[in-house]
């Protein structure tokens, strides 16, 4: 479970430096959009899935 945490920043990273580096001769926007959106997709599941172990304290 904590390489899953672990692996958010390292997205996070990615989702700044491959849209500036790996994509910069991309001429239509829609190549960073459709980057951005499949890597926020993938930190949202990563929460979930972290999530759902979580339990409440009685």
């Amino acid at each position: 479970m904590t390489w899953l945490v672990a692996s958010v920043p390292v997205i996070m990273l990615a989702m700044f430096i491959v849209p500036y580096t790996l994509l910069r001769e991309a001429d239509a926007w829609y190549g960073s959009l459709l980057f951005w959106t499949a890597g926020t997709l993938v930190v949202i599941a990563v929460n979930v899935v972290v999530s759902l172990s979580w339990e409440d304290e009685r």
